[in-house]
């Protein structure tokens, strides 16, 4: 149930608008003939909506009244007024008031204009929630942000783009993106991201140019903003990925280091055509040569030459005696 809180000094009038509420459906949680007490208790009441009179007892006016209570709380304020001249009007504007009402007014129009103002309230509350969800998710994105109107001019940008790019907001507003960050190697493909863009999401790597002239590489994510289905600009989100850069140049070195490596590994595969006698290989071509020879053909090993023990008791009789004798066998 909505609660309206009544400020009116006319205690006749305040109960009549009392019981219009009440037949309405409305809640009165309090009614108040001084602006100084509607102060101190519209914190503790919390209502809704406000029927706040302008011309009050008291040191305080509606006018004033209303300006120190909208100061801490969010509350809609409909004025009740018996004048209709223009200052008197005016006057409310200062208290960004939902509605006025000039006395006597009938049961209906009350209704009327109470309902109005609850609805502008809530929308206004709702855009103004949605706006500051928006400007959190802008302005704290840990990624550099901006905001593009349909020209592809510059709105606004986040702390991070002018990390990563070196412009600030009072440099570039409503300047086009292509002529501050496009490298003029990729004038072309902006081109298309833009209409790309305006279609729909789009996501792609490629470099961009900071302040200085330097080139960045950057994963870019673009979408338009459409409201009331017209589009209305575009959000673009620019992620630095120099260090994936690196990383990928650095695992091309090694892929292309170890095909190279491959390429120059020989292996040896098959059944190999061996002598029983002299142990001699048959190559491919039909001719007998020594295992060193093929096998140094068909791979990268190097061979070291020695005599083993055998062979050399053998060929060698007395030499191996006296390593033997030397405890070297």
């Amino acid at each position: 149930m909505v609660k309206v809180l009544i400020v009116e000094d006319e205690q006749m009038i305040a109960d009549d608008i009392k019981y219009t509420l009440n037949q309405f459906g409305y809640e009165v949680c309090g009614i108040f003939n001084e602006g100084i007490d509607a102060i101190e208790n519209v914190s503790t009441l919390n209502p809704d909506l406000i029927l706040m009179d302008i011309m009050l007892e008291g040191e305080i006016d509606g006018i004033e009244t209303g300006k120190i209570i909208l100061e801490d709380n969010d509350i809609p304020i409909i004025f009740l007024t018996a004048f209709a001249d223009s200052a008197t009007i005016e006057s409310t504007k200062s208290v960004a008031a939902y509605g006025y009402l000039l006395k006597p007014f009938e049961s209906k129009e009350l209704y009327a204009t109470i309902e109005i103002a609850l609805i502008k309230h809530k929308s206004e509350k709702n855009m103004s929630e949605s706006r500051a969800q928006f400007e959190s998710m802008f302005l704290g994105n840990p990624e550099p942000c901006v905001y593009l109107n349909n020209d592809f001019r510059v709105i606004d940008i986040n702390p991070r783009f002018k990390e990563l790019f070196g412009f600030t907001l009072d440099e570039i507003k409503y300047r086009e993106i292509d002529e501050l960050i496009i490298p003029d190697d990729y004038k072309v493909e902006a081109t298309k991201l833009n209409n790309d863009t305006l279609s729909g999401y789009v996501y792609f790597d490629s470099y961009r140019k900071n302040k200085s002239g330097d080139l960045l590489p950057v994963s870019i994510s673009a979408a338009p903003i459409i409201i009331a289905g017209e589009p209305k600009g575009s959000f673009v989100i620019y992620k630095d990925i120099s260090l994936r850069k690196e990383v990928e140049e650095e695992r091309e070195k090694l892929i292309k280091k170890l095909q190279k490596t491959l390429d120059e590994v020989k292996t040896l595969e098959g059944l190999i055509p061996i002598c029983s006698h002299c142990k001699k290989i048959r190559d491919d071509s039909g001719f007998w040569g020594n295992v060193e020879q093929y096998i140094a053909k068909h791979s990268n090993v190097d061979f070291s030459h020695g005599i083993c023990p055998d062979c050399l008791e053998k060929n060698y009789p007395n030499q191996y005696k006296k390593m033997k004798d030397k405890g070297k066998i």
